[in-house]
C-alpha cells in the first residue's frame, strides 16, 4: 500500500473505528497496514450490483463497496465517525433495497433541489 499522509491516516483510522466489530475483525485478519479504504473496487460497480440483484454472490459486500467508493471519490477534510457510520448504513440499506433508506435518499435529493431553488429566489 502507498504511503498515506497524516490526514489520510486519520481518515483511515476514523473509517476503521466507525465499522462494525465484524468488519474490523475482517480487516485485522488481513492486516490493518495492508488495508486501503481509498482503493476503488476492482470490478465495475454496476456489474456487481447486477450480479447481486440476480442473487449471485460477489466477492465483497456491495453495500460496503459503495461506502468505500464514496469515500475514495469524496475526500472530505473533517468528518466525524458518526458521518462515516451514516454513510455505511445508508449505502448498505440502499444496496439491499430497504424502503427506509430509499425514503431518506429520495428526501435528500428532493431537499437539495428545493434548497437550491430557494437560494436562487433570495
Amino acid at each position: 500500500m502507498a504511503k498515506l499522509t497524516p490526514e489520510e491516516e486519520k481518515k483511515k483510522r476514523d473509517l476503521f473505528e466507525a465499522m462494525s466489530p465484524r468488519s474490523q475483525k475482517r480487516i485485522l485478519k488481513k492486516g490493518y497496514e495492508e488495508w486501503d479504504p481509498f482503493m476503488l473496487p476492482k470490478e465495475p460497480l454496476g456489474y456487481k450490483l447486477k450480479q447481486e440483484a440476480k442473487g449471485e454472490k460477489t466477492t465483497l459486500d456491495s453495500g460496503h463497496e459503495l461506502h468505500e467508493r464514496y469515500f475514495s471519490e469524496h475526500r472530505i477534510p473533517d468528518y466525524s465517525p458518526e458521518y462515516v457510520k451514516g454513510v455505511l448504513e445508508i449505502s448498505q440499506g440502499l444496496f439491499r433495497g430497504q424502503d427506509r433508506y430509499q425514503g431518506m435518499y429520495d428526501f435528500s435529493c428532493w431537499y437539495e433541489k428545493w434548497r437550491k431553488q430557494h437560494e436562487k429566489e433570495e
